[in-house]
């Protein structure tokens, strides 16, 4: 009952996005970027962490991850926010498969005060549409 309500809380904040430039912003605190920004944002900073809350089996499956990306999975986020914490006040690039569970990821991350969440649209789909190398870590 509670990740129901959670779920439908940060949704409703995913649904008021508004574009800015080449950002999108949402009401729900987070920004997103297309996968060719987000790309230069990893090129352009060393303080960006790069997050896939796709499960651990999408992680290191045939896709594999965005180089240097930590895997938080999304059933489990809630209980791995206090390993997350010390990127708190860095630039959180998050994605999923999709840019659905991405955006809840990100509003949940918003929710728990982390300062700079940035969701990539249309998640690692988006990434490899675009030409963008993955790792795989089998």
């Amino acid at each position: 009952m509670r990740k129901t309500v959670l779920l439908a809380l940060m949704m409703a904040g995913v649904l008021g996005c508004r574009t800015i430039g080449r950002w999108t912003h949402s009401d729900g605190g987070f920004s997103e970027v297309a996968p060719t920004v987000a790309a230069e944002m990893m090129l352009d900073s060393n303080q960006v962490v790069v997050l896939d809350i796709r499960s651990s089996n999408r992680y290191r499956g045939p896709e594999g991850h965005i180089a240097g990306a930590l895997n938080a999975p999304f059933e489990t986020i809630e209980r791995q926010l206090p390993e997350l914490l010390p990127y708190q006040s860095q630039t959180v690039l998050v994605y999923g498969d999709t840019s659905t569970e991405g955006e809840v990821a990100a509003k949940l991350l918003t929710v728990a005060g982390f300062r700079n969440v940035v969701h990539i649209a249309g998640g690692l789909k988006a990434w490899i549409e675009r030409g963008y190398r993955t790792v795989n870590a089998q």
